[in-house]
Formats: C-alpha cells, sequence, structure tokens
C-alpha cells in the first residue's frame, strides 16, 4: 500500500514601517482584539480620507494581511494590489501579493510579484525563502534550493528557510542532506514541531521507522493537535508491524481532524493487514468520499473486497484505481485477478494484454501481466523476479509466488496453488497486498 505524506509550510507575512495616523489606523495597526475587528477599523480608515498616502497604502498592506490570515486571498490581492499602486517602491507589497498568489496556487504570478520585490531590495531573506516555495511548488526543487540557499546566506540563522531547504532535499530523494537542514532548523528552533515532523518523514524515507516515530513523537508533545504527525506515526508504526498503535494513532488524526482523507485510508490499511476487512472497506470508503480521486484508497478497497471474495466490486475499485492512476501496475493486474475470479476469464486475459502494453517490457510487475495474459509460462515469471538488488529480488520473488498461486488456482489445480500460496505467506512482508491475497485465498481453497 502507498501511504500519502503532507507537507505544509507556514506563509510569510510583512508590514510596512509607516507612522501611525487616527484612531481607526491604530485599531488596525494591532490594537483591536480580533481580525475582523481589524479589518473592520482598516476598512472605516481607508474610507475616512484622513489619510496620508504612506498610510493608506500601508493600511491597505495590513488589511491585506488580514485577508490573507482568514484565507481570502482575492480581498488580499486586491489590497496589496492597491498597495503596490500608491507605493510602487515598496517591495513588501509585492512580497506579500506573491504570497496571496501561491496561496491560491498561481505560482507563475507569485514569482513574479517575488521576482519584483528581490529587485527593489535583494537583502531580504524572506522574499528568496517565500520564491523557493513557490519554485518547490512548482516542482523546480533545484531552483527552490538556490533560493534558499541565498535566504541562510542573507540570514544563517533563518529556521524557517532551512526546515523548506530540507523539504526540497527530500522531495529530491537526498534524505541525508535533508536531515541535515532539519537538525540544524530545530537547533536554531526547537519549539518548531514541523521541523521535528519533516525530519521524521526522512528518517521513514531512510527506513529508519524508530528515529521517525522519535521525532514524530516530539513534533506530537509540542503541538498534542498535529494531525498530520499523528498520522505519519501511524504510518510508521504500522510500517514496523505495529497495527494496534498506529490505528491509535489515526483514530487521534482523524478526530483532529475528521475531513483527512490519508487518515482513514491508513487506518483502511492497517485494518486490512490485521484481517478486519470490514473496517477495512468502511475506512476506504470514508477516504474516497473525502477525496474521490484517492486512487489508492480505490486499489485499497479493491484489495479488501478481494480478500473477502467480493470479485465484481473488486474488479470496479481496479478500474478506477487504474484511472486515477495509469501508471500503477499493480492495479490492472489485480483487476484481471477479480474478472478471473468472477467467471469473467476472457475479460481478464484482455486486461492483463491491454495493460502490458503500458508497461516497460520484462520490468517487474509486468511479466505478471503477460503470465495472465497467457504470453509466457511461470518458470518464466520466477526468472523474470530475478534481481541483482538482494531486498528487491526477496520482494519480486515473494510476489511472484502469489501470482503463479493465483494462476494455479484459476486452473483448478489445488495442491500446486496451496504449495505455492504458502511460500508467499511465508516470504512476503504481510503489509504486501500480496500476503494478505494468499492468506485469503488458503481459507478460501477446499481441503
Amino acid at each position: 500500500m502507498r501511504f500519502s505524506v503532507l507537507l505544509v509550510l507556514p506563509l510569510a507575512l510583512h508590514s510596512l514601517a509607516f507612522a501611525q495616523s487616527t484612531p481607526d489606523y491604530k485599531l488596525c495597526e494591532g490594537s483591536a482584539k480580533t481580525v475582523d475587528d481589524r479589518i473592520a477599523a482598516c476598512t472605516r480608515a481607508i474610507t475616512s480620507g484622513k489619510l496620508s498616502t504612506n498610510n493608506l497604502a500601508r493600511t491597505f498592506s495590513n488589511r491585506g494581511g488580514l485577508w490573507t490570515a482568514k484565507g481570502d486571498y482575492d480581498r488580499a490581492i486586491a489590497d496589496f494590489s492597491e498597495m503596490i499602486r500608491l507605493s510602487p517602491q515598496e517591495p513588501v507589497g509585492f512580497n506579500n501579493r506573491g504570497t496571496a498568489w501561491r496561496a491560491k496556487g498561481d505560482y507563475d504570478r507569485a514569482i513574479t510579484d517575488y521576482n519584483e520585490a528581490i529587485r527593489l531590495d535583494p537583502q531580504q531573506a524572506v522574499t528568496f525563502n517565500n520564491r523557493g516555495m513557490a519554485w518547490a511548488a512548482k516542482g523546480d526543487y533545484d531552483r527552490s534550493i538556490s533560493d534558499y540557499n541565498e535566504a541562510i546566506h542573507l540570514n544563517p540563522k533563518y529556521a524557517r528557510a532551512l526546515n523548506n531547504r530540507g523539504v526540497a532535499w527530500n522531495k529530491k530523494g537526498d534524505n541525508d542532506r535533508a536531515i541535515a537542514d532539519y537538525s540544524e532548523a530545530i537547533r536554531l528552533k526547537p519549539q518548531d514541531a514541523d521541523a521535528f515532523e519533516n525530519r521524521g518523514n526522512a528518517w521513514r524515507a531512510k527506513g529508519d521507522n524508530d528515529r521517525a516515530i522519535a521525532d514524530y513523537s516530539e513534533a506530537i508533545r509540542l503541538n498534542p493537535q498535529y494531525a498530520r504527525a499523528l498520522n505519519n506515526r501511524g504510518v510508521a508504526l504500522n510500517e514496523k508491524g505495529d497495527y494496534d498503535r498506529a490505528i491509535t494513532d489515526f483514530d487521534a488524526a482523524i478526530r483532529v481532524k475528521p475531513q483527512d482523507a490519508d487518515a482513514f485510508e491508513n487506518r483502511g490499511t492497517a485494518w486490512s493487514v490485521k484481517g478486519d476487512y470490514d473496517r477495512a472497506i468502511t475506512d476506504f470508503s470514508a477516504a474516497i468520499r473525502l477525496d474521490p480521486h484517492n486512487d489508492s484508497a480505490f486499489f485499497g478497497r479493491g484489495i479488501a473486497r478481494y480478500y473477502l471474495g467480493l470479485f465484481d466490486t473488486a474488479a470496479s475499485d481496479f478500474a478506477a484505481s487504474s484511472r486515477l492512476d495509469p501508471k500503477y501496475a499493480y492495479s490492472p493486474i489485480w483487476r484481471s485477478l477479480a474478472l478471473f475470479r468472477s467467471g469473467k476469464g476472457d475479460s481478464g486475459r484482455s486486461e492483463s494484454q491491454r495493460a502490458a502494453q503500458n508497461f516497460t517490457q520484462g520490468e517487474w510487475p509486468e511479466p505478471v501481466m503477460e503470465l495472465l495474459s497467457g504470453r509466457i509460462d511461470p518458470p518464466a515469471l520466477l526468472n523474470a523476479a530475478e534481481n541483482p538488488d538482494a531486498k528487491k529480488r526477496t520482494e519480486q520473488v515473494c510476489e511472484a509466488h502469489f501470482y503463479l498461486g493465483e494462476y494455479q488456482l484459476l486452473k483448478n489445480q489445488w495442491s500446486e496453488a496451496r504449495a505455492l500460496l504458502q511460500i508467499a505467506v511465508d516470504e512476503c512482508p504481510k503489509t504486501f497486498s500480496e500476503f494478505g491475497g494468499a492468506v485469503a485465498e488458503l481459507k478460501r481453497l477446499p481441503p
């Protein structure tokens, strides 16, 4: 199963340093108690006609920052644009409008604004950090790292830029550099739960779930309502085989953030590995309801339904998963099996033949499609599962034994199927769909 991990970093907002003016102006600046009261005061000050040009620009900037804090980015952009019109040489307006564009997902406009802010003042580390976040959102991690480097050069104690550069290194697969940056960010700002959570992600990516769990636990200690850290600690516990504690963490993540599709999906995975397929289906269905484009939740529900022998509905789920993520090879493989098991042998073969055309010939698991379509025999599949990488070989051979067991099952060769499926149970990690599939099939086999 695949787990999704989300990395969300806070926005940076700035304001100008102009002279103060009317009482409403002061309330807008921050003496009002609530954000809404401050916005109302800003509006009264703007419409009073009593502010100087500089103070009016500052008031638009402040109200734009407040709109950003409320998530009303269109109004924020309008205010920052007015501030820029009044004070076009002040970089903060461009920086903050860029931040609002970035929050709306318009990264090109954000970068354009950050470029102008940097042109006006190339010494502001925060603007380089913000532009780095926009490049990262576009998937250009090299440019984002370049911007974070400049931000850190300008301010070596800039913990947020170090944290963000760590995220970029993580995305590039360089987890050692990511961990180094997160560790420095933590040294500079030891109360930053985000840095601990992100370092936990890097440790988990390196396969060190114990260190990952320690970092997630610290993030949760710092912020007990940190749903993402609870979810990710659950994932790490699940990978260690501690399914009950994982479920407890997913329960907590869902209580904090009941609209989190990932937490439902991950809890569904844990229930599935524990063999409680009804609960797994309930959780996968909740994840799909919250995120109808969640391909892995469809796949997970299909797997649970397959284990229960609900082959028709499983085939539908695998089809949905394949539509949403055509590059995931296991969806058409399991759909072929589900079609075969529901008595639609021709459709199962056709599915494997069609799917094989979309994947590199001979590259695992494409040979499984070739087996199910009748193009290769069992010895050829075992040969295809060989790999010079010991870990990959172990995983692919275990999968091959499961699919060969299914192949023999479809041919009504019960004893051969039983022997192959038992090998899969003995060899496959419990988190593999093939392990659960082998367990389910052995229970269904006639004596």
